[in-house]
């Protein structure tokens, strides 16, 4: 790493009195962790300081430390949904009984998606809730619950018309 000049190092000190008990703040908001919390802020001066020609170009430099501090956040909520989907799924597979047994007639692929029905899949037979199963998709939390709304209904509307066809 090449050494600072000067007005770097003025801005990034500035910026690390400034800004590193706020920045620790708001991620220990979003994580719940401190330690974690204080972890990512480090990280995200550390690459301040490597991308220093960046941060003083840029206009709004506490703007810039925010978003880098964001995208280190959301890489670590990430992180811990998979390790979490992870750990869940490990569970499930240690259970001494066995998960209930949903059988999906072939006529049922003709009608879902393979997301809709591995979404399904997730909720009802391994038992993961539907937050973790719309952030494995990278969906928002709304949209997988209204996506494995609508495959509920799309059953629902085979099953009725099969109903009223055997009458």
């Amino acid at each position: 790493m090449k050494p600072l000049g000067r007005k770097a190092e003025e801005l990034l000190e500035e910026l690390f009195h400034d800004m590193f008990i706020k920045l620790v703040e708001a991620a220990n908001f979003k994580l719940r962790d401190y330690q974690a919390a204080e972890d990512i802020v480090q990280d995200t001066f550390a690459l301040a300081q490597e991308k220093i020609e960046d941060l003083i170009s840029c206009e709004n430099p506490r703007g810039w430390l925010y978003n880098v501090m964001k995208n280190k956040l959301l890489h670590e909520l990430r992180s811990r949904s998979r390790f979490l989907v992870m750990q869940k799924k490990l569970e499930v597979d240690q259970l001494t009984v066995d998960p209930p047994e949903i059988t999906f007639r072939p006529d049922y692929f003709d009608i879902l998606s393979e997301e809709e029905y591995e979404m399904l899949r997730s909720v009802y037979v391994d038992g993961l809730p539907i937050r973790m199963v719309a952030e494995m998709m990278s969906l928002s939390y709304d949209v997988g619950r209204k996506r494995i709304q609508k495959a509920k209904e799309k059953l629902r509307h085979v099953r009725n018309d099969q109903k009223n066809s055997s009458y």
